[in-house]
């Protein structure tokens, strides 16, 4: 009865998504609701806001958002907790100094391209080309020098794409009315500000390098650590119980938004890899000839970036197709990466371009605007 297996990976994919996303998603909006509720955003967009605010030129600000984003990407390898340290960090400054909320969204989304030799595509990438032990030299000789042409692009780019397009939203009175949010100093130790800094971090861990933590088991001890400051800010129990309230509430919210959408999304994907039509396709182009390589480059670049918007997740179109085409490569007579790498360029891509991505949809809830605006602000880039 195979029908019944449909439903055993649904049960599979329920278990799986739930253990993920509690463990990076949930976890990571807790910890932005909770800075945003004790004003820790706030305070940076205070401290900010005095060298940023002497800048005239704010699409020249979105530029160094975003190579300061694609550098931190080398570090933080992972597209989802990148966008959410952003979103908790850079996102209020950027309001602060009045850039529109779907601008400053936007441009974080394009924060995509996954290149750093620990990031698990890279890493997967290395074992579908059979090099599994050489993803520095496939980084250094290959990944980084697309890096470096994108982000270039880009960012000269967006400081006129931008500019065009909110020039051409207000005269077509469709901008909405961006109230500057007013900057003010609130009611937060000065201390706690500096104490987030990378310093301590590098510090303490050195100190506890023999120590190992999971995402999850780390956020909590450092939500329960807040929680223990607050007490001892406060010496008021009954206001440290209403902050685990806010907490609470945000895993709610996150689970329903968002988690529900990746199990249907899952379970759609698993449903086109089993119905086989991608090894037909790529079979027939091995056998057009000379013209087979570009073809191939540029229809399966498109066909990742297509699964990849209907799926919400690069990672599985990627694993998808990527090793059909490094088998596929010897028989056209290239090195496997030559083949593998647009693909994996392609997932990245259009992650960024899926209305139903987790950080499409946490960058949307931010911003409280629909995925659909972000992804139609980025599409021409």
């Amino acid at each position: 009865m195979c029908f019944l297996d449909v439903y055993k990976f649904l049960s599979a994919t329920f278990a799986k998504t739930l253990r993920s996303w509690i463990d990076y998603y949930v976890c990571g909006w807790v910890c932005y609701i909770y800075e945003a509720y004790q004003c820790l955003s706030s305070k940076l967009a205070f401290v900010a806001n005095a060298p940023l605010g002497k800048i005239k030129n704010k699409y020249l600000i979105l530029s160094g958002t975003f190579v300061v984003g694609m550098m931190l990407k080398i570090v933080i390898s992972s597209y989802a907790e990148l966008i959410l340290l952003l979103l908790a960090s850079i996102y209020p400054v950027l309001i602060s100094l009045g850039i529109r909320p779907i601008t400053a969204v936007s441009v974080l989304s394009l924060i995509t391209l996954d290149y750093c030799p620990k990031d698990g595509n890279s890493i997967n990438m290395a074992k579908m080309v059979g090099e599994p032990d050489n993803v520095v030299g496939l980084f250094l000789n290959y990944q980084l020098w697309n890096v470096v042409a994108y982000v270039v692009i880009i960012a000269l780019v967006i400081q006129l794409y931008y500019a065009y397009v909110d020039k051409r939203d207000r005269a077509n009175s469709s901008a909405e009315n961006v109230e500057v949010a007013e900057i003010t100093n609130p009611q937060c130790p000065f201390f706690i500000f500096y104490c987030r800094g990378y310093l301590l971090c590098c510090y303490l861990g050195h100190i506890f390098a023999g120590i190992k933590l999971d995402v999850v088991s780390a956020n909590f001890i450092a939500i329960s650590f807040c929680f223990l400051i607050e007490f001892i800010r406060h010496r008021d129990g009954k206001r440290v119980s209403e902050d685990i309230v806010v907490v609470l509430k945000a895993m709610a919210e996150i689970f329903v938004s968002v988690v529900s959408i990746i199990i249907a999304t899952s379970v759609f994907a698993e449903g086109i890899k089993a119905l086989g039509g991608l090894e037909v396709i790529v079979g027939y182009l091995a056998s057009m000839g000379n013209v087979a390589v570009l073809l191939c480059i540029i229809v399966l670049s498109f066909l990742v970036f297509g699964i990849t918007i209907i799926m919400g997740s690069g990672i599985a179109a990627f694993s998808a197709i990527g090793n059909i085409a490094a088998n596929l490569a010897p028989k056209l007579g290239i090195k496997s990466i030559i083949l593998v790498l647009p693909l994996e360029i392609a997932s990245c891509l259009g992650r960024a371009a899926s209305p139903i991505a987790g950080s499409i949809l946490a960058l949307a809830g931010f911003a409280k605007l629909e995925p659909l605006a972000i992804i139609k602000r980025t599409l021409p880039l």
